[in-house]
């Protein structure tokens, strides 16, 4: 039984892991942040209230760069 229970949490710790297209998140200050998607790089103004971010309101997002997607060639050469 305590091999079933451990088989399981490991194999749920994989099936629940983070998705690998979300957006990574580099907080340079308390109103700013740099958030890495795979659709471009963001950098994120966040309102600060009582020395805290405002997690009520959206923040203000400005486009640093877009990513263009990935096109992988899969012809051969006869």
């Amino acid at each position: 039984m305590k091999k079933v229970l451990i088989s399981m949490m490991i194999i749920s710790s994989f099936l629940f892991a983070d998705a690998p297209d979300e957006c990574k998140e580099t907080k340079l200050t308390e109103t700013t942040s740099i958030l890495a998607c795979p659709s471009g790089d963001y950098e994120a103004t966040f309102e600060v209230r009582m020395k805290k971010r405002d997690m009520t309101e959206a923040p203000k997002l400005k486009l640093l760069g877009k990513r263009e997607p990935d096109i992988i060639n899969n012809y051969t050469q006869k």
